[in-house]
């Protein structure tokens, strides 16, 4: 069975999706993370005049989470909730209780686009995220009129342990290509990268969506594929294509 390195954290539904396509999933983190300003989230989240809330990460969720109570933020029960991905708006149903729209938009453009369509100018949108946000979002919701009350509740920083982690993969596991999932997660694992002899550099590498697929470019590398939706089975889907065309070139 090959291996394939997924840097991200352990997901029972991507373990599945790989080993029902005979390949074994290998999980390495490279982010951890820590939640701030929560006291001020949670203030925002007892507001009235926002018109609905964007989680566009599973870290932004669970910040919510952390200062969530469905009785005190009822209110939220008639607003508008936007996510990119079906996990994301698993999580949201499972940890807040709401229902999610966008889920099937799979990247922060195509969400971004839904909600200009399905909002009136001057909407204003509580949106809580990461201190290394993508701009894409913001941008595009500036150009139609509509406000983003952005606040950083959660600070993206280098796992500690991703040296080592790293270095234990090469020693020890002999994968076939590596799938990346965060442009912030590129440049911790090409920093380390450079820093000790490996085989890791040269191995097939995909991307999840498009931020992240640049990134890697940028860092001199080739993308192998890049999985169009933070599902797993597109993923999987990337991966057997790239490896089936180049079973037939050789």
């Amino acid at each position: 069975m090959k291996k394939v390195v997924l840097f991200k954290s352990v997901s029972e539904d991507y373990k599945k999706v790989f080993s029902d396509n005979n390949y074994e999933a290998i999980f390495v983190e490279p982010l951890q993370f820590e939640y701030m300003n929560l006291q001020e989230l949670s203030e925002k989240l007892q507001r009235i005049d926002y018109n609905g809330i964007i989680l566009t990460s599973p870290r932004a969720i669970e910040a919510v989470s952390k200062c969530w109570s469905p009785s005190k933020f009822v209110i939220w029960n008639t607003k508008r909730i936007y996510t990119v991905g079906e996990a994301s708006r698993q999580k949201i149903k499972l940890l807040l209780g709401l229902e999610a729209l966008g889920s099937t938009t799979g990247n922060a453009e195509n969400l971004a686009t839904l909600i200009a369509n399905e909002n009136n100018e001057k909407a204003i949108f509580l949106f809580p995220c990461g201190n290394l946000r993508s701009e894409i979002l913001p941008n595009i919701l500036k150009s139609k009129d509509i406000t983003l009350d952005a606040l950083t509740v959660y600070e993206t920083k280098e796992n500690e342990n991703l040296r080592t982690n790293l270095m234990e993969l090469n020693n020890t596991v002999n994968p076939c290509c590596m799938v990346f999932f965060s442009p912030s997660g590129c440049e911790y694992i090409y920093r380390q990268l450079q820093t000790f002899n490996n085989n890791l550099s040269v191995l097939p590498h995909f991307a999840i969506g498009n931020s992240t697929a640049h990134k890697i470019e940028n860092l001199g590398v080739e993308i192998a594929g890049v999985a169009t939706k933070p599902k797993a089975e597109s993923v999987i889907e990337s991966v057997q294509q790239y490896f089936k065309t180049m079973e037939s070139c050789s």
